[in-house]
């Protein structure tokens, strides 16, 4: 079983990374660093919100995990 701060501290550092690259490609097409950054901060704030109840759904569902004991 995983714990939430564990899987807060994943999503946390996957969606730090994943907002710098989206700030990269936004600047890249748009030649501004206002928007880019603005643009990824909304997105990966809504996408991490997500990524969380993904998660802890899917570590409630017993379905292709094998007992260790």
């Amino acid at each position: 079983m995983e714990t939430q701060k564990r899987t807060i501290v994943r999503m946390l550092t996957y969606r730090v990374t994943a907002w710098l690259f989206t700030i990269l490609w936004t600047y890249m097409f748009t030649g501004d660093i206002g928007n880019a950054t603005g643009f990824a901060t909304a997105l990966h704030i809504l996408l991490s919100v997500d990524y969380y109840i993904h998660e802890r759904i899917w570590l409630k569902i017993k379905w292709g995990r094998i007992d260790s004991r």
